[in-house]
């Protein structure tokens, strides 16, 4: 008959070598992690522009993501020296129209530190139009808690098998 430390040593090994499995399995999928930079719902009149405003740092991806009320609304990014031409009217930017958009940017610039960007969205409509802009950036993370955290219960869970397969040898003597 099989003693229950024997019984009890198995198990424990078993459930530490199955825990510790599931851990570092998990861990191998990286954390996602999201810096909120800017997120703001403003109203944008008819036949007027609003632009926000955010600092955006070098060699950093970032997120730009809005929708509309209603309708669709005009949008371009720019930075100071753009907007400055637009405002002249001596720039006309490949507007996106759209009522949702999600996409991607870098920002990478002579300034060294970052640049500030200018967000801005053109309502050609009569009716006033309600925006919610978020600008953030993402990036991933290791889960190293869950990677040494599975990777022990691993190795704790294989030394108490060992230590219980090398009793139950020692019973059967």
């Amino acid at each position: 008959m099989v003693g229950k430390a024997i019984v009890g040593g198995v198990i424990l090994a078993l459930a530490l070598l199955g825990s510790g499995t599931f851990l570092l399995l998990n861990s191998l999928t990286p954390l996602e992690k999201k810096n909120v930079i800017l997120n703001d719902t403003f109203n944008v009149s008819g036949g007027d522009y609003e632009n926000r405003t955010a600092w955006l740092e070098n060699n950093v991806n970032y997120i730009v993501l809005f929708s509309v009320s209603e309708g669709t609304i005009k949008f371009y990014s720019m930075d100071e020296g753009v907007l400055s031409v637009w405002l002249q009217q001596q720039f006309d930017p490949p507007w996106i129209e759209s009522e949702y958009y999600h996409f991607a940017t870098g920002v990478s610039g002579a300034s060294e530190g970052g640049s500030k960007m200018y967000f801005v969205f053109f309502n050609n409509e009569t009716s006033t139009k309600e925006v919610h802009l978020e600008v953030s950036n993402a990036w991933e993370e290791t889960n190293y808690i869950g990677l040494f955290g599975g990777a022990s219960l691993v190795l704790f869970g294989g030394i108490i098998g060992l230590i219980t397969k090398s009793r139950y040898d020692r019973r059967l003597q």
